[in-house]
């Protein structure tokens, strides 16, 4: 259960997007420009949506399809690297949202075994 009011959770996510609209603007200065700039937009966008779910479902909710969303990632196809880095800034963005409604390690911790788990199902 959220203990988190809904003005709260929104005033945190927003911040958070700006953070993520600043390592937007400084990308073409970061060692890998096109990553850095395609992690912070997808950072912002899933920020966006975030904001959206709490304003229209709640927080509760809100975690629920979040939750929903990062056990999903696993359907992301890899690149040479092994990285989808616009997968990888909505998995950052997800973490950070988890962390802030104040849920521990263990909890993402079984999200990505569920992750792996449907990773290895694909």
């Amino acid at each position: 259960m959220v203990q988190l009011n809904a003005e709260d959770v929104i005033r945190g996510l927003k911040r958070l997007k700006s953070l993520a609209k600043q390592d937007i603007l400084i990308s073409s200065r970061a060692p890998d420009p096109e990553l850095w700039l395609t992690t912070a937009t997808a950072r912002k966008e899933k920020y966006e949506a975030l904001i959206t779910l709490v304003e229209e479902h709640g927080v509760e909710r809100a975690y629920q399809i979040a939750l929903d969303d990062y056990v999903s990632l696993a359907a992301s196809k890899p690149d040479n690297d092994g990285v989808v880095p616009y997968a990888k800034g909505e998995e950052q963005a997800l973490e950070i949202f988890f962390r802030t409604l104040g849920f521990n390690g263990d909890i993402l911790q079984d999200a990505r075994t569920d992750r792996a788990e449907a990773r290895g199902a694909l």
